[in-house]
C-alpha cells in the first residue's frame, strides 16, 4: 500500500510513518504543497533497486568493453556526415 502524506505531517508522524515503512513494507510519499517530494521505501526494496541498478551496469560495461574504439574525431564525421544526408534528402524532398 502507498501512503501519500504531507511533509509536515510526516515530521509530526515519523517514528509511526517508519514503522510502517520499515516493518509494514508500505511505501510513503512525502509531499510539499501538492507536489511528491520524496518517497520512503522499505530496505529490501532500496537493496533489490540497487542489485538491479548495478547489473544494468554491469551489462552495459560487457557492451562497452565489446564495441570499437573510436576516437571523438571519428564519431563527429560520422554525424556531420549523416546530418548532411538528412539536410541533402529533406532538400530534395522539399521538407
Amino acid at each position: 500500500m502507498t501512503i501519500v502524506i504531507g511533509a509536515r505531517e510526516a515530521r509530526q508522524r515519523f517514528a509511526d510513518l517508519l514503522g510502517r515503512v520499515g516493518y509494514g513494507g508500505e511505501v510513503a510519499i512525502v509531499e510539499r504543497s501538492g507536489k511528491p517530494m520524496a518517497a520512503l521505501i522499505p530496505m529490501e526494496v532500496y537493496e533489490q533497486l540497487i542489485a538491479e541498478r548495478e547489473a544494468r551496469f554491469q551489462v552495459l560495461d560487457r557492451l562497452h568493453s565489446k564495441l570499437p574504439s573510436i576516437s571523438e574525431e571519428e564519431i563527429a564525421q560520422d554525424v556531420a556526415q549523416a546530418i548532411r544526408v538528412i539536410r541533402t534528402s529533406d532538400a530534395k524532398s522539399g521538407g
